[in-house]
Protein backbone atom coordinates (compact mmCIF):
# COMPACT_ATOMS: atom_id res chain seq x y z
CA UNK A 1 0.00 0.00 0.00
CA UNK A 2 2.69 2.53 0.59
CA UNK A 3 4.59 1.68 -2.16
CA UNK A 4 1.20 2.14 -4.41
CA UNK A 5 0.76 5.54 -2.75
CA UNK A 6 4.21 6.58 -4.26
CA UNK A 7 6.49 6.14 -1.50
CA UNK A 8 9.04 4.26 -3.36
CA UNK A 9 12.79 3.98 -3.22
CA UNK A 10 14.18 5.91 -6.80
CA UNK A 11 17.66 6.95 -5.71
CA UNK A 12 20.15 7.49 -2.93
CA UNK A 13 22.38 10.58 -1.65
CA UNK A 14 25.84 9.64 0.39
CA UNK A 15 27.39 12.55 1.75
CA UNK A 16 30.38 12.80 3.97
CA UNK A 17 32.70 10.22 1.26
CA UNK A 18 35.92 12.21 1.81
CA UNK A 19 38.75 9.49 0.92
CA UNK A 20 36.71 6.31 0.94
CA UNK A 21 36.33 4.89 -2.71
CA UNK A 22 32.32 5.14 -3.22
CA UNK A 23 31.93 2.13 -5.27
CA UNK A 24 31.95 -0.12 -2.29
CA UNK A 25 29.33 2.28 -0.48
CA UNK A 26 27.54 2.11 -3.94
CA UNK A 27 27.29 -2.00 -4.03
CA UNK A 28 26.09 -2.18 -0.15
CA UNK A 29 23.29 0.01 -0.90
CA UNK A 30 22.36 -1.18 -4.57
CA UNK A 31 22.32 -4.67 -2.87
CA UNK A 32 19.93 -4.20 -0.48
CA UNK A 33 17.56 -2.74 -2.59
CA UNK A 34 17.82 -4.86 -5.03
CA UNK A 35 16.75 -7.56 -1.96
CA UNK A 36 14.20 -5.39 -1.14
CA UNK A 37 12.69 -4.93 -4.95
CA UNK A 38 12.89 -8.68 -4.99
CA UNK A 39 10.28 -9.07 -1.88
CA UNK A 40 7.43 -7.95 -4.41
CA UNK A 41 9.22 -8.25 -7.82
CA UNK A 42 9.33 -4.80 -8.04
CA UNK A 43 11.96 -2.63 -9.66
CA UNK A 44 11.41 0.09 -7.01
CA UNK A 45 10.79 -1.39 -4.05
CA UNK A 46 8.86 0.35 -1.28
CA UNK A 47 10.57 2.41 1.23
CA UNK A 48 9.46 0.36 4.40
CA UNK A 49 11.30 -2.45 2.50
CA UNK A 50 14.26 -1.17 2.82
CA UNK A 51 16.41 -2.26 5.84
CA UNK A 52 18.26 0.78 6.82
CA UNK A 53 20.41 -1.00 9.48
CA UNK A 54 21.00 -3.63 7.43
CA UNK A 55 22.62 -0.76 5.09
CA UNK A 56 24.51 0.82 7.86
CA UNK A 57 25.74 -2.28 10.06
CA UNK A 58 27.79 -3.46 6.70
CA UNK A 59 29.01 -0.02 6.08
CA UNK A 60 30.42 -0.26 9.68
CA UNK A 61 32.46 -3.05 8.37
CA UNK A 62 34.72 -1.05 6.46
CA UNK A 63 37.71 0.78 7.81
CA UNK A 64 36.85 3.75 6.47
CA UNK A 65 33.72 4.02 8.23
CA UNK A 66 33.94 5.10 11.71
CA UNK A 67 29.80 5.51 11.99
CA UNK A 68 27.29 5.35 9.50
CA UNK A 69 23.53 6.98 9.41
CA UNK A 70 20.73 5.43 6.83
CA UNK A 71 17.65 7.78 6.60
CA UNK A 72 14.42 7.72 4.31
CA UNK A 73 13.76 10.57 2.91
CA UNK A 74 10.29 10.77 1.77
CA UNK A 75 9.07 10.31 -0.97
CA UNK A 76 11.40 8.03 -3.08
CA UNK A 77 15.01 8.93 -1.33
CA UNK A 78 17.67 7.13 0.76
CA UNK A 79 20.34 9.12 2.81
CA UNK A 80 23.53 7.92 3.58
CA UNK A 81 25.65 9.76 5.21
CA UNK A 82 29.34 8.10 6.23
CA UNK A 83 31.45 9.80 8.75
CA UNK A 84 35.18 8.94 7.97
CA UNK A 85 38.51 8.10 10.17
CA UNK A 86 40.94 10.36 9.87
CA UNK A 87 44.38 9.07 8.49
CA UNK A 88 47.03 9.74 11.35
CA UNK A 89 49.88 7.26 10.40
CA UNK A 90 50.88 4.89 8.01
CA UNK A 91 51.55 1.05 9.32
CA UNK A 92 54.59 -1.17 7.96
CA UNK A 93 54.12 -4.62 8.34
CA UNK A 94 54.88 -7.83 6.34
CA UNK A 95 55.50 -5.92 2.97
CA UNK A 96 52.61 -4.26 2.94
CA UNK A 97 51.62 -0.58 3.81
CA UNK A 98 48.52 0.40 5.16
CA UNK A 99 46.75 3.83 6.46
CA UNK A 100 45.38 3.53 10.26
CA UNK A 101 43.87 6.49 12.48
CA UNK A 102 44.92 7.79 16.00
CA UNK A 103 43.22 4.33 17.29
CA UNK A 104 45.25 2.32 15.14
CA UNK A 105 42.27 0.93 13.35
CA UNK A 106 43.44 -0.44 9.20
CA UNK A 107 42.04 2.13 6.79
CA UNK A 108 43.07 1.16 3.25
CA UNK A 109 46.11 0.17 1.70
CA UNK A 110 48.94 2.36 0.52
CA UNK A 111 51.04 1.57 -2.60
CA UNK A 112 54.37 2.94 -2.05
CA UNK A 113 54.39 5.33 -5.18
CA UNK A 114 51.71 7.31 -3.31
CA UNK A 115 52.79 7.63 0.48
CA UNK A 116 51.12 10.69 2.12
CA UNK A 117 53.32 12.23 3.81
CA UNK A 118 52.11 10.63 7.22
CA UNK A 119 54.36 9.54 10.01
CA UNK A 120 55.53 5.88 9.66
CA UNK A 121 55.35 2.71 12.03
CA UNK A 122 56.75 -0.29 11.31
CA UNK A 123 56.31 -3.63 12.98
CA UNK A 124 54.57 -6.08 14.45
CA UNK A 125 51.48 -4.70 16.47
CA UNK A 126 52.77 -0.76 15.67
CA UNK A 127 49.45 0.24 14.52
CA UNK A 128 48.06 -0.65 17.97
CA UNK A 129 50.79 1.87 19.72
CA UNK A 130 50.23 4.72 17.50
CA UNK A 131 48.26 6.59 20.19
CA UNK A 132 51.30 5.83 22.53
CA UNK A 133 53.97 7.09 20.29
CA UNK A 134 51.61 10.23 19.65
CA UNK A 135 51.92 10.37 23.58
CA UNK A 136 55.62 9.25 23.68
CA UNK A 137 56.36 12.29 21.32
CA UNK A 138 54.25 15.17 23.47
CA UNK A 139 56.92 16.61 25.02
CA UNK A 140 58.91 16.96 22.06
CA UNK A 141 57.63 18.72 18.94
CA UNK A 142 60.96 19.35 17.42
CA UNK A 143 61.29 15.89 17.40
CA UNK A 144 58.15 15.16 15.82
CA UNK A 145 58.87 17.30 12.56
CA UNK A 146 62.45 15.37 11.97
CA UNK A 147 60.94 11.62 12.89
CA UNK A 148 61.17 9.61 9.91
CA UNK A 149 59.67 6.28 10.93
CA UNK A 150 59.52 4.69 14.34
CA UNK A 151 59.85 0.62 14.71
CA UNK A 152 57.87 -1.46 17.30
CA UNK A 153 60.41 -3.70 18.88
CA UNK A 154 59.89 -7.15 20.54
CA UNK A 155 56.29 -5.87 21.84
CA UNK A 156 57.53 -3.75 24.34
CA UNK A 157 59.58 -0.53 22.86
CA UNK A 158 60.30 2.07 20.40
CA UNK A 159 63.27 2.45 18.21
CA UNK A 160 62.52 6.27 16.17
CA UNK A 161 64.66 6.78 13.00
CA UNK A 162 65.11 10.23 12.52
CA UNK A 163 65.71 12.09 8.95
CA UNK A 164 69.12 12.65 9.42
CA UNK A 165 70.11 9.33 9.84
CA UNK A 166 70.29 8.74 13.51
CA UNK A 167 68.40 6.07 15.80
CA UNK A 168 67.23 6.98 18.98
CA UNK A 169 66.84 3.95 21.06
CA UNK A 170 64.07 4.32 24.44
CA UNK A 171 62.99 2.14 26.84
CA UNK A 172 59.84 0.29 28.11
CA UNK A 173 56.87 2.21 29.75
CA UNK A 174 55.42 4.53 28.01
CA UNK A 175 56.32 6.89 30.80
CA UNK A 176 59.71 5.81 31.06
CA UNK A 177 59.70 6.30 27.01
CA UNK A 178 58.25 10.05 26.90
CA UNK A 179 60.42 11.51 30.17
CA UNK A 180 63.18 10.02 27.71
CA UNK A 181 62.53 11.74 24.79
CA UNK A 182 61.99 14.82 26.17
CA UNK A 183 65.12 14.81 27.74
CA UNK A 184 67.24 13.87 24.45
CA UNK A 185 65.03 16.75 22.54
CA UNK A 186 66.20 19.38 25.60
CA UNK A 187 69.84 17.88 25.13
CA UNK A 188 69.53 18.22 21.19
CA UNK A 189 68.25 21.43 21.27
CA UNK A 190 71.19 23.25 23.73
CA UNK A 191 74.39 20.23 21.71
CA UNK A 192 72.44 19.92 18.71
CA UNK A 193 72.80 16.03 18.71
CA UNK A 194 71.14 15.02 15.63
CA UNK A 195 72.60 16.12 11.91
CA UNK A 196 76.37 15.50 13.57
CA UNK A 197 76.85 12.10 11.56
CA UNK A 198 76.70 9.92 14.95
CA UNK A 199 74.86 7.01 14.77
CA UNK A 200 72.37 5.47 17.24
CA UNK A 201 71.75 6.82 20.93
CA UNK A 202 71.12 4.30 23.15
CA UNK A 203 68.48 5.91 26.23
CA UNK A 204 67.34 2.48 28.04
CA UNK A 205 69.61 3.23 31.05
CA UNK A 206 67.86 5.69 33.45
CA UNK A 207 70.08 8.88 33.77
CA UNK A 208 72.38 7.39 31.17
CA UNK A 209 72.92 8.41 27.15
CA UNK A 210 74.99 5.07 25.21
CA UNK A 211 76.13 7.03 21.87
CA UNK A 212 77.23 4.73 19.10
CA UNK A 213 80.34 6.55 16.55
CA UNK A 214 80.28 5.65 12.96
CA UNK A 215 81.80 2.24 11.88
CA UNK A 216 85.11 2.63 11.00
CA UNK A 217 86.39 -0.11 8.18
CA UNK A 218 86.93 -2.82 8.95
CA UNK A 219 85.54 -2.76 12.52
CA UNK A 220 83.02 -5.33 12.69
CA UNK A 221 79.17 -5.08 13.44
CA UNK A 222 78.07 -5.48 16.83
CA UNK A 223 74.33 -7.57 17.51
CA UNK A 224 71.84 -5.30 18.02
CA UNK A 225 70.05 -5.54 21.23
CA UNK A 226 65.92 -4.91 21.74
Amino acid sequence: AVGSAGFRVDGYQIVGLKQMDRKLVDAVVIDELRRAASIGSETKPPQPLVDVSAIRERLLRFGWVKDARVSRRLPDTLVIDIVERTPSALWQNRQQLTLIDDAGVVLDRVPISKMPDLPLVIGPGANRRAAQLKSVLADAPTMQAQLASATWVGGRRWDLSFQSGETVVLPEGEQAARAAMAKFAKADQTNGLLGRGLVRFDLRIPGKMIVRLPRAPGEPILPEQS
